[in-house]
Formats: structure tokens, sequence, C-alpha cells
């Protein structure tokens, strides 16, 4: 007992600190929590919105409590800023016992501002132009266990857009722009996912492979008619102790007369980061990423990543020219139990592109 006592004592004071904080968190290992809450407060500014104040509030949650089901979460996000623009988002992803069915569901409400450049990986940074809209989206999948690790599943998505101001931006009012005078996008299709990670928030091994296809007509409600293909590949290896290696695919590909914010993308706080959400569109996208995560001492950790990506007219036009970015983070363990992590990344682009980013868990 002294000598327990003794090492306790020795045990430096910033980890007594954070042990007496995930206990508050997670409980301890004779009485952990069955379900956790964490806010995080939005603070952010952009020149097209000025400050931005929110919150982050997410509950993770098992619908069973054992070895197997995988933890379930639900989120709101809400935010207001400084030229009076809001948005609201719920999400949720949902495990049954077993993992036997996958249920993902996420809504969002927008009456916000953003930047214009033109269509295509060439739209130069002087095209810039501010247009406002308002926004409603919804996406819902659900998928069935079918075999070991593999799900089948169908989805609905739907985007309207409307109350568009493209006074400042004449760029968008080209009638070649589809959409840029609003729209509505109704769309249904299937998906597969094939998932053996070890766990869902911070694997060390794993593959995570989803493709998913949509189809958008008049006959569901949609005032365009279009095809939506998305494929997304992440794989995990751990390189030695809690030092994971984790490479990302994702393609996006698109036929048909496609709204032009619902084109394929590149840049936002998953893949491209470093670039602003939306800076390259076109019909079809690729995108290739890779991260080092490693620990570093205690709850901390670093990651260091860098990729390249592309938008193109056309499926054959994807390797002609690449926008690369690099970027670093540092990691906080939230809840070391379910490997939840604080994540703070900031990334550099070509162009002058760079951005930082604050979220719970990891990019990929």
């Amino acid at each position: 007992m002294l000598t327990h006592t003794m090492q306790a004592q020795q045990k430096p004071f910033v980890l007594r600190a954070m042990d007496w904080g995930y206990r508050l968190v997670q409980g301890d290992s004779a009485n952990p929590h069955k379900k956790y809450f964490f806010p995080i407060p939005i603070v952010a500014y952009k020149p097209e919105t000025r400050w931005i104040l929110g919150l982050s509030t997410t509950s993770i949650f098992r619908v069973k409590h054992d070895s197997v089901t995988r933890p379930s979460f639900v989120r709101l996000n809400v935010s207001y800023s400084q030229e009076r623009q809001f948005a609201i988002r719920p999400q949720l992803e949902l495990f049954t016992r077993n993992n036997m069915w996958n249920i993902r569901a996420n809504y969002t409400y927008t009456d916000f501002a953003e930047f214009f450049w033109g269509m295509g990986i060439q739209s130069p940074a002087s095209a810039r132009a501010l247009y406002s809209f308002r926004m409603h989206r919804a996406n819902v999948k659900a998928a069935y266990l079918v075999k070991k690790n593999l799900y089948a599943g169908a989805q609905f998505v739907f985007e309207k857009m409307f109350q568009i101001d493209a006074s400042e931006a004449p760029l968008l009012k080209q009638p070649e722009i589809t959409g840029n005078t609003g729209y509505t996008a109704s769309g249904a299709g299937f998906y597969l996912t094939y998932d053996n990670r070890d766990n869902i928030y911070f694997p060390y091994n794993g593959l995570l492979a989803e493709v998913s296809v949509a189809s958008f007509n008049p006959a569901l409600g949609s005032s365009h008619r279009f095809n939506n293909l998305i494929a997304d590949v992440r794989w995990y290896k751990q390189l030695w102790n809690e030092n994971i290696l984790a490479i990302q695919l994702f393609s996006q590909h698109n036929a048909g007369n496609i709204p032009f914010r619902m084109a394929a993308t590149l840049g936002n706080e998953m893949f491209m980061r470093g670039y602003y959400t939306g800076r390259y569109r076109d019909d079809h996208a690729l995108a290739i990423q890779a991260e080092l995560r490693k620990h570093i001492w205690g709850p901390a950790g670093a990651v260091f990543f860098a990729g390249t990506g592309t938008a193109a007219p056309s499926f054959n036009q994807l390797l002609n020219l690449h926008k690369p970015h690099i970027g670093a983070g540092l990691r906080i363990k939230a809840i070391p139990r379910e490997r939840i992590n604080m994540r703070f990344d900031y990334a550099i682009g070509v162009d002058g592109n760079s951005a930082a980013y604050i979220s719970l868990n990891e990019a990929f």
C-alpha cells in the first residue's frame, strides 16, 4: 500500500489532473459510464461571415452493452454568425445489437453566405465572388449486415437550395451554371460497405470501403435528372505501439444535369484539408491522402498528413492536374476507452490556401 501511494504521488500533476478528468467523463474500470456527453464550443472567423459562434453537442452510447455492438452517437451543431446567418445540423449514427443494422441520418438547414470561384480545377483565385443562399439538406442510409463485415443498404438524398442572392457574383449568374437560381434534388439509391476496422473512431488496423449510387429524377420530385456515384476507401495499419498509418482514396462521379452545388468538390475538414470547402467543383473528383498518427506523451499525440486531389469535367481528365496539400495536427484523448480524440489540424494547399480545424474525432 505504501509503495502504491508513493507511486501515485510521483505521477506528474498534469497526468493526475487528466486521470481525474477522464474518470469524470468515462467512469473507472469498476463503474464505467454507459453514455458520454461531449459539448464543444464553435468559434470561427471567415471574411464572408465574420465571427461565427455556436455549440456542437455529441452523445455517445451503445444500444447493447457488450464487446460486439459498436458505439452509436447523436450530434447537434448550431451556429450563428456576426452577419446574422444561421445553420443547424442534427446527425446520428446507430448500430443495433450485434451491429446487425447500421443507420445513418443527417439534416442541415443553412442560411449562410459562401464564396464561388466557378467550375473546374483551374478556376482562378481572382474569380472569387460572394453569394448567399438558404438550403435544406437531408440524407438517410440504412444497411443490413448480410455477412461478416459486409453491409448492404438503401439511401435517400434530398437537397433544396433557394433564395440565392448572386448580386455580387456575376460568374454564378452565367446560364451554364446549373441550378444557379435554385433547385430541388431528390434521389434514392443503394450502397455497399465493407468494414473490418478494429475501432470506428481511431482504428489501429483494418479496412473501410464504401460504394454508393444514387439516382435523381422528376419521379422522386427532383428538378434535375442526374446520377451520382461515390467511392470511399480507408486503410489503417499499426506500425508500432499507438503509431498508425492511415490512407484514404476518395472519388465522386456525376452524370446528367447536375446542380452546381451538388457537383463533386474538393476542400473540407475531412479530405483536401487546407482548401476552402468547395473551392474546386466539377462533374468528377479524385483525392488521396495519407496520415501518420503518432503517440507523443500521456494523452497527447500528433499527426502529419499530405495528399493531392483534382476535379475534372470528364473521368479521363482526372490525372491531368492535381492540387497538393500538407499539414500537421495535435490530438488530445477525450474518451480513451472509446479512442475518441479532440482534433486540432492546420493544413496548407497551393495558391495561398490554408485552413485550421478543431473537432471531435479523426478526419477519416
